[in-house]
């Protein structure tokens, strides 16, 4: 609910195929992790780690129709208003919960019983299904949508330095000399130090007349 590192941007457009194989495997693993979190209960225990596992998942598949009513009654309760991102915002979240849950229940698997199995199963693929999910987005964000995308910003970056009628960009050719290098006003030629330029005389130390103290 809460993701880390700040909200992950929403991919504009529709989910690739990709993305929505990986989400359906995550609603798989969500809805066995609510299962071994229901037995887990029965027999005994406390499963808030799963539960909460289970509600991000939920949050994460806002848009699959199979989560759509708990995900809007989660939504409208005061977990939604809590919620600081919905849908692909929270894979970082989910991934990074079911990860150490399923680290802490490798410590239970001999003691623990079949819930705990499962619950370790459920989580720890979902773990690994997110972060194969948020490196796609990740990716797909960098790349862009098209042309205008934010993967051609260096290519329209070097586009616009360079004048209406083509040519160099401003500034000069890449290794010539730079702007302002002409003639300077106190004489002496510019940065390429040609022929029209004075002679510089070689440094002679100690000539000049000097100043006497008291003279």
């Amino acid at each position: 609910m809460f993701p880390i590192g700040g909200p992950l941007p929403v991919l504009v457009g529709e989910l690739t195929p990709e993305m929505q194989e990986k989400l359906r495997k995550i609603r798989f693993c969500v809805m066995g992790t609510f299962l071994a979190a229901i037995g887990r209960f029965c027999t005994g225990d406390i499963p808030v780690s799963e539960l909460l596992c289970g509600i991000v998942g939920i949050f994460l598949l806002n848009e699959d129709p199979n989560v759509a009513p708990c995900y809007a009654c989660l939504a409208s309760s005061p977990l939604g208003q809590c919620s600081m991102g919905h849908g692909l915002s929270c894979c970082l979240t989910y991934s990074f919960l079911a990860a150490m849950n399923s680290i802490f229940l490798m410590l239970k698997l001999l003691t623990g019983g079949p819930f705990v199995l499962v619950s370790f199963c459920c989580q720890a693929s979902g773990a690994f299904l997110a972060m194969k999910l948020n490196a796609l987005v990740s990716r797909e964000e960098l790349l862009g949508a098209g042309p205008g995308g934010p993967g051609s910003f260096g290519l329209q970056g070097l586009q616009g330095l360079m004048p209406p009628g083509g040519g160099a960009p401003p500034g000069g050719p890449p290794g010539g000399p730079p702007p302002g290098s002409g003639p300077s006003p106190f004489g002496g030629g510019g940065g390429g130090g040609g022929a029209s330029g004075a002679e510089m005389q070689p440094f002679q130390a100690f000539q000049g007349t000097g100043m006497r103290l008291g003279g």
